[in-house]
């Protein structure tokens, strides 16, 4: 009679890394289907290769397969969401208007700033063509010509 084969001890390894696999992906992907955003992060080679008790690298070069399988996983848990919810919409108004408020209140400053310069420029100007329509009359005052008398004794007053 003929023995049966036996099984290769690489391949009887293999079977094995690969039933502890795929016990360990299911339990991952039950235990992260009642978790949040922070679950789907939990899906991931080393988080598997942790929960089997086996190298990353088995499961990169031996275990394609479940790889295929962790990828899935990972994609069914990230459901397409419908968009930003109101709560978001509402939160980034808020920055929006925010953000708004701090600009008119710089503007307001600013313009409060340039106001007071243009005052002050205005003030100059209005001293300064005091002072020039003071020294126009002083100059003509001094261009007018005299009127040079004579006296009696020969001497020219003015």
């Amino acid at each position: 009679m003929a023995k049966p084969p036996t099984a290769n001890p690489a391949d009887t390894r293999m079977r094995a890394t690969a039933q502890k696999l795929r016990e360990a992906l299911d339990r991952l992907i039950r235990d992260s289907g009642s978790r949040s955003a922070s679950a789907t992060a939990r899906l991931t080679v080393a988080a598997l290769a942790r929960e089997a008790g086996v190298g990353r690298n088995a499961i990169y070069t031996n275990h394609r397969d479940i790889l295929d399988d962790l990828t899935g996983a990972r994609q069914r848990q990230r459901a397409p969401t419908s968009g930003p919810t109101a709560e978001d919409k509402i939160t980034e108004q808020r920055c929006l208007i925010d953000g708004m408020q701090q600009q008119v209140r710089q503007l307001a400053t600013e313009n409060a700033g340039l106001l007071r310069h243009a005052i002050e420029a205005e003030q100059r100007a209005d001293r300064a063509e005091r002072r020039s329509a003071q020294l126009t009359k002083e100059i003509c005052s001094l261009q007018r010509p005299t009127i040079l008398q004579s006296t009696k004794e020969g001497s020219v007053q003015s």
